[in-house]
């Protein structure tokens, strides 16, 4: 049923609403701020004879304003952020070294440009460094009573942004499930199947694996409307996607294109296979009571894309079978035409 080239799998929320995603933007930000700010420490610390300490903070102000620079630029970013921990380290060992607890004071933003920077297991690691390694240095210069408080706060304070990015994540899967998910029956919603099937066709020009659309409309909707209420009729558009998901596979993607009507989105799927399935598809809502008291079937058209096809012709010839499927009597599956 699967072609040999690569499927796309569907869509994951971690994917879209991971923070790493808007690095970039939290990155030019800081790059300003550290230019704006940071550049008056460099010059007090050369006034105050600490070359080593103002030169360590002019490589922080450099390393940032390169970045900056390209990503004004819409460029990448030719110092990748990670290795930016190196003149950062820095400029907080010179300045523990020549300031004392002064110098711990920086572990805190740190942390802050380890977490909303890095990608989320990096940035563990290095806040999990910066403590040890800070900590360590803390108690070298300064006493026992201050190493257990700077310590304490600077763990406490990872704790807190773990629990914030957690809540982040959180609100924004919510927000997400809520922008391209059908709130009625679950399935996704037309906005994220227009995504997701602009995809295709560069799937299949690059690797040559196939794709099949099923669409699945239920026959005499209105007429359950009209004759159970709209209460029964909203019962039976979620019975009808909990009859397809199930017997849909894991990589096949539900949507809800609007009404009574629902799009099978199959990758990697060959037209013909994905009649078969069609066809298990619409006796399964045919023997499903899917409401109280209450069978439907539906009708089905299935198109293959094509060398040819654009996402809006892909559509027009599925949506032509299915009315091909309810002209010859409904309750069936149609293919598209072969020319």
């Amino acid at each position: 049923m699967t072609g040999a080239a690569p499927v796309p799998r569907p869509v994951l929320a971690d994917d879209l609403l991971d923070l790493a995603r808007a690095r970039d933007r939290v990155m030019y930000a800081l790059s300003i701020l550290a230019v704006v700010f940071l550049v008056p420490f460099a010059v007090h610390d050369f006034m105050k004879e600490r070359p080593q300490l103002a030169s360590a903070i002019v490589c922080v102000v450099a390393a940032f304003a390169v970045d900056g620079i390209a990503l004004h630029r819409g460029r990448t970013p030719p110092i990748p952020y990670a290795l930016l921990l190196l003149p950062i380290g820095a400029a907080i060992t010179l300045s523990l070294a020549t300031q004392g607890v002064i110098g711990a004071f920086w572990c805190y933003p740190g942390v802050l440009f380890f977490y909303f920077v890095l990608r989320r297991p990096m940035a563990r690691a290095c806040a999990v460094a910066l403590l040890v390694v800070a900590t360590a240095m803390v108690r070298h210069y300064l006493t026992v009573r201050i190493t257990v408080r700077f310590a304490v706060s600077l763990t406490l304070t990872i704790f807190m942004v773990e629990a914030i990015q957690n809540i982040i994540r959180t609100l924004q899967r919510r927000l997400l499930e809520q922008a391209i998910t059908d709130p009625l029956t679950g399935a996704f919603n037309r906005r994220h199947m227009q995504a997701r099937l602009r995809e295709m066709p560069d799937v299949l020009r690059r690797h040559g694996s196939p794709a099949t659309l099923l669409l699945i409309d239920i026959d005499h909707f209105k007429r359950v409307n009209d004759e159970h209420g709209h209460e029964a009729g909203d019962a039976v558009l979620q019975g009808v996607v909990a009859a397809v998901r199930g017997r849909a596979r894991a990589v096949d993607v539900l949507f809800r294109m609007g009404g009574e009507e629902f799009v099978l989105l199959m990758p990697g799927t060959m037209e013909r296979d994905a009649a078969a399935m069609a066809e298990d598809v619409r006796r399964g809502i045919a023997e499903a009571e899917v409401s109280d008291g209450i069978a439907v079937t539906a009708s089905i058209g299935v198109a293959g894309l094509r060398a040819e096809d654009s996402v809006d012709s892909w559509l027009r010839a599925t949506d032509a079978a299915m009315y091909a499927a309810k002209e010859s009597g409904r309750n069936r599956v149609v293919l598209r035409p072969t020319s």
